[in-house]
């Protein structure tokens, strides 16, 4: 584009559409005589626009624009097994000043480039765009014709700012992600999924090891043999047919590599995570979950903190008797309850407030004689957080970043003074912690505003994965409305599932969310 007659080019908005694309299916867009800013709320999808005789193809992921020049015929396919959704800003141009000589006009009209960007903080002004209704609100009109004006900017700024390799194809590198972990059940060609990449196989390697902190191969691996772990705790196949079951024709190379990933045979590890345990926490099942098991008996939040204050102990111990465990892990307990327990099956009173979760991790692992699964585990998820500071430096570099868990009726702040969060993200991630956030354990507040008079321009919203989009798109535009500067800082969302607990599965979930997050931001 030619930047520097851009000055005298005016935009003028028209409407909103929402288009709704059903998972595989293609929806057409015919010529038209206006420009359109696409805008992509969920899932991904694939564009393929005829651009003054040219084809230019690419794919938008969720929270991703993409421009349509007038007279452009685009087809959108969505890229998902789900619907996608797409919101379609249209908008006119006109010229203020004398249009410029024609050559320079024809320029700027027949864009022959297919531009795609980010600017996050889009999804807050959703709800405005989807409220005009062509109506008189001159109100609404020109703060809508801002945006505009915002979105143009974004493009022209993206527009000249170099990619980095993993950037290009950061979608494709997202999309052989969900591929591997969907169909490592069968063959698959790394290489050929690297050329067809649509750049170099050295360029997409590079990339896939940045966003997952793996080469294509280990990861592969690591999905197959994480597989074959659940598979030989919980089901009764024979090592050929686990083998077979996680894309492995040859079960005498697969038992083999097992042994070389896990420190044990398929065999050994079967007969040792066949063992029967009851967790009577819920934080335990994370750490079960990455050694490959599922708990006998397992309980929600509510029937641990009863036990631990003694009610209806009799029933609960008749509940985990039934259950007929072979081993108990329970969080803190009185002596008497602990001497029951023990007398139901060898029990291992762990207090999750007092170790760090993966001292907890190798405790179990221990009492399981599965140390060297639980080694090998922190070893790959070590390399994660290896990767996922390297994204932490790019992005935020030294910029300060508060962690706030965001519910309905309330918000809890996490400071440098409580274990939970501040080893994953302040020193794991090497995050910098905000001046007030040092002098934070755990701040409990149902008010937003309490939480923005902090001073950190840059905020980490973990939401429950319940709650809808409409509801992150309202909490971002509340916290953007407190300073005007926040609208040129950071406002990051990860979801998780059920309880933010203490443990390996939830923190591998939040590492992987979080470097997601950083992408996105570009």
């Amino acid at each position: 584009m030619t930047q520097h007659l851009l000055r005298g080019l005016s935009l003028h908005y028209t409407r909103t559409e929402e288009v709704r694309i059903a998972g595989g299916t293609r929806l057409e867009l015919p010529a038209g005589e206006e420009d359109a800013f696409g805008f992509v709320t969920r899932e991904g999808v694939g564009i393929t626009a005829d651009m003054g005789g040219a084809k230019r193809k690419g794919k938008a992921l969720g929270g991703e624009l993409f421009l349509i020049p007038s007279g452009t015929r685009c087809v959108l396919q969505s890229t998902a097994k789900q619907e996608s959704q797409v919101l379609l800003i249209y908008f006119t141009r006109a010229w203020l000043t004398p249009e410029p000589d024609e050559f320079a006009a024809q320029r700027i009209s027949n864009i022959q480039k297919l531009y795609i960007f980010r600017m996050p903080q889009i999804r807050s002004w959703i709800p405005d765009f989807l409220s005009d209704a062509g109506g008189t609100d001159e109100g609404l009109y020109y703060q809508l014709q801002s945006y505009l004006y915002a979105m143009a900017s974004a493009l022209l700024t993206s527009a000249k700012k170099p990619k980095d390799p993993e950037e290009d194809v950061f979608d494709y590198v997202e999309q052989t992600r969900k591929f591997m972990k969907e169909h490592f059940h069968k063959p698959i060609d790394v290489e050929q999924i690297a050329a067809q990449s649509g750049c170099s196989s050295s360029r997409f390697y590079q990339s896939f090891r940045r966003y997952t902190g793996l080469s294509p191969h280990k990861f592969m691996t690591k999905v197959r043999v994480d597989a074959s772990l659940r598979l030989l705790a919980g089901s009764g196949g024979t090592i050929m047919e686990v083998a077979h079951s996680v894309g492995y024709t040859d079960e005498f190379y697969f038992s083999r590599l097992f042994k070389k990933h896990v420190g044990l045979s398929p065999t050994e590890y079967s007969a040792l995570a066949k063992r029967r345990v009851a967790t009577l926490s819920a934080v335990f099942d994370g750490d079960m979950a990455v050694l490959g098991m599922q708990s006998a008996f397992n309980v929600k939040r509510a029937w641990a903190e009863q036990l631990r204050d003694e009610i209806g102990v009799a029933e609960k111990l008749a509940e985990v008797a039934a259950a007929q465990p072979e081993l108990i892990l329970t969080g803190p307990v009185t002596t008497g309850v602990y001497q029951a327990l023990s007398a139901i099956a060898p029990t291992v009173s762990l207090d999750w407030k007092r170790f760090s979760w993966k001292e907890r991790l190798l405790r179990i692992a221990g009492q399981l004689g599965m140390t060297s699964v639980a080694e090998r585990w922190l070893s790959y998820y070590d390399m994660k957080v290896e990767n996922a500071r390297y994204h932490v430096r790019r992005r935020l570099g030294e910029e300060p970043l508060l962690l706030v868990s965001a519910g309905r009726d309330d918000y809890r702040v996490f400071g440098t003074r409580m274990q939970k969060l501040k080893d994953l993200y302040y020193d794991d991630l090497q995050v910098r912690p905000p001046a007030k956030a040092r002098e934070i354990g755990l701040m409990h507040t149902d008010n937003l505003q309490e939480i923005a008079e902090l001073g950190c321009e840059n905020v980490l919203f973990f939401v429950d994965e319940t709650e809808p989009d409409t509801y992150i798109r309202e909490l971002e535009q509340r916290w953007r409305e407190f300073k005007r500067s926040r609208m040129r800082h950071h406002c990051l969302f990860v979801r998780y599932r059920e309880h933010m607990n203490y443990n390996a599965a939830v923190h591998e979930r939040l590492v992987e969310e979080t470097v997601y997050k950083l992408l996105e931001i570009g």
